[in-house]
């Protein structure tokens, strides 16, 4: 048995002639309601104190040193304890360990071991080990082991958990809050949420505490976590009070759980399902469009078969009854030589070439195919010469003329210019009565030459000026007058095709009439 003997002026042997630890020490260890060792440097006892005495039963001045491996007495089978006490006693220090112990009377005991450095006051004396066994129950163990099982099986937990006494203090917690909050778990137990949560947190956590103590039961809700990186997350809490033998309210558990990703799959889940009902809208609104359009178009092209089939069966028929009247006279072998009545047949050919014209020319549009031969063209010329023919073909209308002075140079297709001014003025003398006074004016607009055809006439609503350059739309005034409501239409595509502009407006309050009007770009 190896013996290690120690001196030191605070250590006392009762039996020895040298005081080894004083009175005053030595009672406070005897006060120790648990077996005390107290080791020096070597790991040799230099004292038990007397709870220590009564649970081994043996005196100090029997183990004083010894090394704590070499007190224990063990059962056969527990062996590898031995080597457990020595790796107790070598450290790290403070360290725990618990292990079977039998008395030198042959009582088998539980031990559960904590180690303590104790510094001298002393300079350069060495520090001294204390060694306190506290004796267990099986109960107290298998107690123990189920509450080490339990905080393993609440550390697996991924989610997480934790407890809070009835004065709203944290009592424990599983390894994820503490990852959670980003502190370690001995530093969350014994804390309020306001010690570790930013303050409006801290007050809805509180708050909610308060109602579930208030009303006992469970409690699911909504919040927020700061989490340990500063990412502030939504959560759901998940609580229930727990209540102690007496079946008052001691405390609260909860766990957690982290709905940030959920929502933002839900908000993004959402966000598509606005956009697809917008677009579903859209699409919805577009096809009502599109329905819409097609049958205005059915109904304008059912008005056009009707208006075309009207006005060409016009100049047919009246083409008709005079060729009939021609033929009667040749029947009765009289010369056809009435020049009204070539006249008529003239009028009439005419007016059915104009009709196919706009046909061809809609046609032609709508494919693309409107061909345009722009040349350098005087537009002032252009527009006396139309303005002429025009009072040749109503010499009894009262027209004006006014054009710019010099030489009005223009890239354009003369003929489909004079198409556009002729269309113009043939709806100003249409749309007029006889004795009201039509006005051509040509002259000089911000870069390009401006074209005007005025009347006198009954004008045109505002709200119809927009749709005077549709397809096939006729004025609700001109049931009575001929025309397949294309000419306008043609007008516009011709000179946008010339990089112009053609437009109408009307007069000032108390004038009569309306004004259309065309502009092209001056030659360079």
């Amino acid at each position: 048995m190896l013996r290690c003997m120690a001196s030191s002026p605070h250590l006392h042997d009762p039996a020895g002639p040298e005081p080894l630890l004083g009175p005053g020490p030595a009672a406070l260890l005897d006060a120790v309601h648990a077996l005390v060792l107290v080791l020096d440097a070597k790991g040799c006892i230099l004292h038990l104190n007397r709870h220590g005495e009564r649970l081994l039963g043996c005196a100090t001045r029997d183990v004083r040193g010894l090394r704590l491996e070499e007190l224990a007495l063990l059962a056969p089978g527990q062996e590898t304890e031995r080597t457990a006490l020595a790796r107790l006693v070598e450290g790290p220090h403070p360290a725990r360990h618990e292990g079977p112990w039998l008395t030198r009377s042959g009582r088998k005991r539980l031990l559960e071991w904590s180690t303590s450095r104790l510094l001298p006051d002393t300079p350069g004396a060495e520090a001294l080990l204390v060694l306190t066994g506290v004796e267990m129950t099986e109960r107290d163990r298998a107690l123990r082991e189920q509450v080490r099982f339990f905080q393993t099986l609440i550390d697996s937990i991924p989610n997480p958990v934790f407890h809070k006494t009835a004065n709203g203090l944290y009592g424990s917690c599983n390894r994820a809050f503490g990852e959670m909050l980003g502190t370690p778990r001995e530093a969350i137990e014994g804390k309020s949420v306001w010690e570790l949560s930013p303050p409006e947190l801290a007050a809805r956590y509180a708050a909610k505490d308060q109602e579930l103590f208030d009303h006992p039961g469970l409690q699911t809700y909504e919040s927020s976590v700061r989490f340990g990186s500063g990412e502030v997350r939504d959560v759901i809490f998940y609580k229930a009070t727990y209540t102690d033998e007496g079946g008052r309210v001691a405390g609260l558990v909860g766990t957690v759980l982290d709905i940030t990703d959920r929502k933002r799959a839900e908000a993004a889940l959402q966000k598509t399902r606005d956009e697809l009902e917008v677009r579903v809208r859209e699409r919805t609104a577009e096809l009502l469009r599109l329905k819409d359009s097609a049958e205005a178009a059915d109904r304008t092209k059912s008005e056009f078969l009707n208006i075309a089939a009207h006005e060409l069966r016009t100049p047919l028929t009246s083409l008709h009854l005079v060729l009939t009247q021609a033929r009667r006279q040749l029947e009765r072998h009289e010369p056809v030589s009435d020049v009204t009545l070539v006249s008529r047949m003239e009028r009439y050919t005419h007016r059915l070439t104009r009709l196919a014209e706009d046909l061809l020319d809609a046609s032609r549009l709508e494919r693309g195919q409107l061909l345009m031969r722009q040349r350098p063209v005087d537009l002032r010329a252009l527009v006396a010469d139309v303005a002429n023919d025009f009072r040749q073909q109503y010499p009894l209308r009262h027209l004006e003329v006014e054009l710019t002075e010099g030489i009005a140079w223009v890239a354009a297709d003369r003929e489909r210019i004079e198409q556009v001014l002729a269309n113009l003025l043939d709806n100003a003398m249409k749309y007029t009565p006889p004795e009201a006074r039509v006005t051509v004016r040509l002259s000089g607009w911000e870069g390009t030459f401006r074209v005007s055809v005025s009347d006198e006439g009954p004008g045109i609503p505002a709200g119809e000026h927009a749709l005077l350059f549709q397809r096939f739309h006729r004025l609700s005034s001109s049931i009575h007058q001929p025309g397949l409501g294309l000419g306008l239409y043609i007008s516009r595509e011709i000179i946008e095709r010339h990089g112009g502009s053609l437009g109408v407006h009307g007069h000032a309050p108390g004038q009569p009439g309306i004004t259309f009007f065309f502009s092209l770009p001056r030659s360079r």
